[in-house]
């Protein structure tokens, strides 16, 4: 049997990836190929993260309230402020460096579930795809943060080209999908029985390894299921105009991030999917905003050492991040559901970072926004870590989830949520 079954075999052609760990019972690793809407207004989880985060002392307002006044980086929402809130003073403690970016969505550096994909198990059913994710060019390894219940990291989409043929598919791409669709499935029966057929020749500590990947499996085969009983519908016209080349080079990310945003609006009207990730992506190159060429790569900003100049220019670039997200935001205000609500009423849109101050690597006090969803706005909530009346990021998360009808009660090392304030 071994000898079937010591190769590593993976299911590809829809991009899924399962492997076994070490098993005891073997001296080499095997491997295996791999609802409803919820209460209140909130229908869809839209969630932004820029990787090199934002000066804080720019992202916070200096007052707490209704009547706070806008920092710097965040004067571009002003025609939303009565759609957002400003929670300052959260995060998940003791999470450092850009390991503390992986722990942004699920609490946890690694293995644990992050909060979008908990979302899409819930209301992913209703759509084609059950969630997004999105970034410019090729993310670096540590800035993923949608992690699967195995704790798999979900690759992100890095160029419009690709997410474009993702969401609008041609009717003549339907023959070459349902052979790869029933290629996986046939691969996936006989791995399937392979894995049980193992069953009883391992030790009881990897008899629970196994069942649990064997659930895993079981999920891909329901999204096998899934993706077949969609073959039958259409997917949706666009007359959206791509760019004429991917804009996927550092230098290009600002213009590609306006046209992610753009095809992440698409996919919400149309109601291709209602759980999206994007991570902005922050590299070393060198931007030019308003026909000036700043002094420095956008990392070297990032650490800044407190020099007023570097600083300055962070701003501007976290503003520009700003601008074009606010410009998501007057899309999504711009368009009904089904149901006669704005997309932006009915979406939650949480905007912020996984890193607090990126000029030390710290990763407490985390910027963090939340947008639409009927919640109560209009309020930077401000929340002193030292005090008895602390809380934990996961708090909010609770919050989001719940307000999407998840039945959920702890997360993130949270139990308890932000209901008082924002619901």
């Amino acid at each position: 049997m071994w000898s079937k079954m010591h190769r590593r075999r993976f299911l590809k052609g829809l991009g899924f990836s399962l492997a076994l760990p070490m098993m005891e019972s073997f001296k080499a690793p095997i491997a295996l190929a791999a609802p409803t809407s919820g209460t209140g207004q909130a229908k869809r989880l839209v969630w932004v993260g820029s990787y090199l985060g934002f000066h804080q002392a720019n992202f916070f307002p200096k007052q707490t309230g209704k009547l706070y006044e806008l920092p710097y980086v965040l004067e571009p929402l002003s025609q939303f402020r009565d759609k957002f809130s400003i929670f300052s003073g959260l995060d998940h403690r003791g999470r450092n460096g850009h390991e503390g970016w992986k722990a942004w969505m699920s609490g946890y550096a690694s293995g644990s579930v992050s909060m979008d994909q908990l979302v899409a198990e819930h209301i992913g059913e209703a759509t084609r795809h059950a969630s997004l994710q999105v970034t410019c060019g090729n993310p670096q390894d540590d800035a993923r943060v949608s992690y699967t219940k195995e704790g798999l990291a979900l690759p992100m989409v890095g160029r419009p080209s690709a997410l474009y043929q993702t969401l609008f598919r041609s009717d003549s791409d339907k023959s070459r999908i349902e052979y790869v669709l029933k290629s996986n499935s046939s691969v996936l029966d006989d791995v399937l029985e392979e894995a049980k057929s193992i069953q009883r020749q391992v030790s009881k500590r990897d008899q629970r390894k196994l069942d649990e990947y064997l659930t895993s499996l079981r999920g891909v085969e329901k999204q096998l299921q899934k993706q077949e009983a969609w073959l039958e519908k259409p997917y949706p016209k666009s007359s959206y105009a791509l760019p004429p080349f991917d804009p996927i080079s550092p230098e290009q990310a600002l213009q590609c991030e306006t046209v992610m945003y753009d095809l992440m609006a698409l996919s919400l009207t149309t109601d291709s999917t209602r759980v999206l990730t994007f991570m902005v992506p922050g590299w070393s190159q060198v931007f030019e905003i308003d026909g000036k060429r700043l002094s420095t790569g956008y990392h070297g900003l990032s650490h800044h050492g407190n020099e007023a100049k570097k600083i300055a220019e962070y701003n501007l670039v976290g503003r520009e991040h700003v601008k074009r997200f606010g410009r998501f935001l007057e899309t999504l205000a711009a368009h009904q559901d089904a149901d006669g609500q704005s997309l932006l009423d009915s979406t939650i849109i949480v905007y912020g970072s996984g890193m607090g101050d990126s000029n030390t690597h710290d990763n407490s006090n985390l910027p963090t926004l939340v947008a639409g969803g009927g919640f109560q706005h209009g309020y930077h909530r401000a929340y002193d870590r030292a005090s008895s009346n602390t809380r934990l990021l996961g708090d909010l998360y609770l919050s989001v989830m719940q307000k999407l009808g998840l039945n959920i009660e702890r997360f993130a090392g949270a139990s308890n949520n932000l209901n008082e304030w924002i619901s």
